[in-house]
């Protein structure tokens, strides 16, 4: 994980032409890349098993955007635009109470599964969705 006493810089682009040396991400992002690229997830309070309540993906396509929904109550989302048959990954959200269980990583996978599955391309401006796909060869396809 990232040290609290400093700022660890990483340039990704994004729409306004980043990386310049300008772009640092804020702490929730960090915390969200540091995640998806750890060598192991800490099992902190992840349900178990026979939990009541599932972690499921839902396509919200009129908003352009990916949701991870616990019961009735939305901890994580991925917005993207479309640019032809690319699909720009714009941001990665984790709700700071569900962060370090691997939230994260597991819904970037849910979406490019699904990307993949409709046949088309990945362009990742979220640095978040960059660090997992650079830690995840078998989706190297999707960057077309």
């Amino acid at each position: 994980m990232s040290d609290s006493g400093t700022t660890r810089r990483i340039e990704y682009p994004d729409a306004a032409g980043y990386p310049d040396g300008a772009g640092t991400l804020d702490e929730g992002t960090l915390a969200l890349v540091d995640e998806v690229t750890a060598a192991a997830i800490h099992q902190v309070d992840v349900p178990s098993t026979d939990a009541d309540l599932e972690i499921s993906v839902h396509h919200r396509v009129a908003e352009l955007r990916y949701t991870a929904v616990l019961g009735d109550r939305e901890i994580g989302s991925i917005r993207y635009d479309l640019a032809g048959d690319r699909v720009v990954v714009l941001t990665t959200m984790v709700d700071p109470d569900f962060r370090g269980r691997g939230i994260a990583g597991d819904l970037i996978a849910d979406v490019l599964d699904d990307i993949r599955d409709r046949g088309l391309l990945v362009t990742a401006r979220c640095p978040v969705v960059a660090a997992f796909l650079a830690g995840n060869s078998q989706y190297a396809d999707l960057a077309g």
